[in-house]
């Protein structure tokens, strides 16, 4: 909704922005033309220029639709994120060490992805640096501190998600009663 609320577009052009936007959600290709569909039928979005295929017909959000995504744009809750995440769905039904071995290759291969994510961000960041896309810390407006702000907490999000996820196959492997408290401290 947020692609078409910034400006009109195609569900293949819907579909591109997402990529672009979000590259690391691992949104399948679909998922434009059902949300597209959905939030028309809501009444959120309108066909604004008929195309010769429905991928190619025009949408942008109607008054409804604005005011939908900015009540939902400033709806946040006072407790934490919700935590659901698959991984640990598939670790309560581990059921035999064959099982844990299979889940620990696994979490091996996204620890390494989450590194490498890392990385690539770190590329990005420091290219958008370079071609002075984030212009100077004084002079930023609020759309270059927010871009910036985006790109930095990319490149984190990504190692400590990795750095979790080494934690976790660690203490699955050897827990040796260690701990990390809040302030980082292994206890023991």
């Amino acid at each position: 909704m947020g692609l078409l609320v910034q400006r009109s577009d195609t569900i293949n052009g819907v579909r591109s922005r997402l990529e672009e936007k979000f590259a690391g959600a691992g949104w399948s290709t679909t998922v434009a033309y059902g949300a597209v569909d959905s939030l028309a039928e809501d009444g959120y979005l309108r066909v604004a220029a008929g195309g010769a295929e429905r991928s190619l017909h025009v949408y942008e959000a109607t008054e409804e639709g604005v005011g939908w995504f900015r009540r939902w744009l400033s709806d946040f809750s006072a407790g934490p994120p919700v935590l659901r995440d698959a991984l640990r769905a598939k670790l309560e039904y581990v059921a035999d060490e064959r099982d844990l071995q299979v889940v620990l290759a696994a979490i091996r291969e996204q620890e390494e992805a989450c590194f490498g994510e890392s990385e690539s961000a770190h590329l990005r960041l420091n290219r958008a640096r370079r071609r002075g896309e984030l212009g100077s810390a004084r002079s930023a407006g609020w759309e270059v501190r927010l871009r910036f702000a985006l790109m930095s907490d990319e490149v984190l999000w990504w190692r400590d998600w990795g750095r979790r996820l080494k934690r976790l196959r660690e203490n699955l492997e050897d827990p040796g009663e260690r701990f990390e408290g809040p302030d980082g401290d292994l206890a023991r």
